[in-house]
């Protein structure tokens, strides 16, 4: 196993070789003098991808790449010995900036952050610039240049392999790091064709000088970075790079200007990388926004649970207690032989079996539906239900129930149960109001019809009122001013009057609290009458 691995990473290494020399040879266009200058060198890009993903295993090919690369390409025409250390100087140079951007925590070769780019630029840039220092020195100490030329021979050596830098190092690391891919759409191929009209133009256009026209590169640039991101600007600035270098031979001959060139195709790949870089960092923001999203809707839908599991304990409380009042009521008459109690107890608890199935009923409805069930409802005697429901027990308790309903208050559609649940609640939150007060009083529920033809039930008790700071606009569910509420009373009962399209006002009057349900009204002949038309 350690013998096939070993034979792997030889064979890639040889394979490395072949790579530098292949783009030294195709990039050797408008050198410097016969030496391997060239307005965009990109084996030094290769040299440091490699060592970054290899590691020190590739740093011996990484030494000798460039000496190989001279005798192939230009017949080693400095001579053995100073192309040899040439090529021991600047390999190492671009050895030492790919472990550099290996010991760089934060780099993430997959360019996802804007971060990632400028790190690549600044590793590329230290590297470059070292590298061409070194290259004058010992061109300068063997005679090979004069003293006058080095300062242009390190310019067009430095910006010449920064570039080569950032054209193919981004190529190499999202070739390996990247998956997957952007898919290929249609749209591509226009992309494609606006690349290569840009550069006939920025060409061909015979009244323009020397690269005056080299801004429309940036547009179809541009376009394939917003599309595809880190891997559409890398292919993209590949092809302007090669589209240039052609198009600058072609029509300029062999020095078009070369400076202002490789300032210009700087320019373009510093930001062909960089907006590939932004759209991949929005892409990220945008999935973890989306995730943050979905956790907050599980988050939501499990509160949801719980407080429908809530609700539904709350709203089946009081039948069950009844329940258990009357059973033990009825067992006692049993014992005690008192058959017309024990009656009167066994149909009580027949009407709150009855009462907790119809709740219960309501509720599934409301959630499975998200809405109410409207039948013609008398509310008259909805409210005389909870009035013979409620009046025993709150009398044994001090507590007085009046309810007053306008003469002839209509026949309206509504949820019937929803509706007699919510005063219900209303009715239950005052008693237990003026129990926790220590008091005796009295809770009246008085039903009337507004001028705006809405129906207004007013639930008004003696008890302390709502404390400071409750909010009484918009009663939160869970929240309660009585030691043993559950906090579900108000929050149901303006869900109900929301759902009939009204609202619940809350106040505390000078003699308790004050709740005040108001319900559009839709009468039951209004209903027939439509049907009818």
């Amino acid at each position: 196993m350690i013998d096939d691995r070993l034979y792997r990473r030889l064979a890639l290494g040889c394979l490395f070789l072949v790579a530098y020399v292949a783009l030294d040879y195709v990039s050797y266009v408008k050198p410097y003098r016969g030496l391997g200058i060239t307005p965009w060198n990109p084996p030094p890009g290769l040299s440091i991808a490699v060592v970054f993903l290899g590691g020190w295993f590739y740093a011996p090919f990484v030494l000798i790449a460039p000496a190989l690369a001279d005798a192939v390409v230009r017949g080693s025409a400095l001579g053995v010995g100073l192309e040899l250390g040439l090529s021991l100087a600047v390999g190492a140079t671009y050895a030492a900036g790919g472990f550099a951007l290996q010991h760089i925590a934060t780099f993430d070769p997959r360019f996802r952050l804007v971060r990632d780019a400028l790190t690549l630029i600044g590793v590329g840039t230290a590297a470059a610039l070292v590298a061409a220092a070194a290259y004058v020195v010992i061109l300068l100490s063997a005679g090979a240049i004069f003293q006058n030329e080095v300062i242009v021979v390190a310019w067009r050596a430095a910006v010449g392999d920064i570039i080569g830098i950032l054209v193919i190092a981004p190529l190499v690391l999202l070739a390996v790091t990247y998956r997957p891919w952007p898919r290929l759409e249609p749209l591509v191929v226009a992309q494609f064709v606006a690349l290569i009209c840009s550069l006939g133009v920025v060409f061909g256009y015979q009244d323009a000088t020397a690269f005056q026209l080299f801004y429309l590169l940036f547009l179809p640039l541009l376009w394939i970075a917003l599309s595809y991101g880190p891997p559409g600007a890398a292919v993209g600035l590949l092809l302007i790079q090669v589209g240039l270098i052609i198009g600058a031979e072609i029509r300029f001959g062999p020095d078009p200007g070369l400076g202002a060139l490789q300032v210009l195709m700087t320019a373009l790949t510093i930001t062909g990388l960089i907006v590939g870089t932004i759209v991949a960092e929005r892409e990220d923001a945008a999935a973890r926004l989306r995730d943050q999203q979905s956790a907050i809707n599980r988050a939501l839908r499990i509160r949801s649970a719980g407080e429908v599991a809530a609700t539904i304990a709350h709203e089946i409380n009081q039948p069950l207690t009844a329940l258990t009042t009357y059973a033990g009521i009825a067992a006692k008459a049993m014992q005690d032989g008192r058959l017309d109690l024990l009656a009167r107890a066994v149909e009580k608890i027949k009407s709150e079996s009855a009462r907790a199935n119809d709740v219960l009923q309501g509720i599934r409805e409301l959630l499975r539906q998200g809405t109410l069930t409207k039948r013609p409802v008398d509310l008259k005697a909805k409210l005389l239900e909870l009035d013979a429901l409620l009046a025993e027990d709150l009398q044994k308790k001090g507590i007085r129930l009046v309810i007053g309903i306008t003469p002839d208050f209509p026949v309206i559609r509504a949820d019937g149960i929803q509706l007699q649940q919510a005063i219900h609640n209303l009715i239950v939150n005052g008693a237990e109001a003026i129990l926790a007060a220590g008091r005796s009083g009295a809770i009246k529920v008085h039903v009337t019809l507004s001028s705006y033809d809405e129906a207004e039930i007013e639930v008004q008790d003696d008890g302390p009122g709502f404390p400071p700071g409750f909010n009484v606009n918009e009663p939160a569910p869970f929240t309660t001013t009585k030691p043993e509420g559950s906090g579900l009373g108000l929050a149901v009962a303006r869900s109900i009057s929301e759902a009939h399209g009204g609202s619940l006002v809350i106040a505390t009057s000078p003699r308790g609290a004050r709740v005040l349900m108001r319900l559009p009204i839709e009468r039951e002949d209004d209903e027939q009458d439509r049907q009818r038309d």
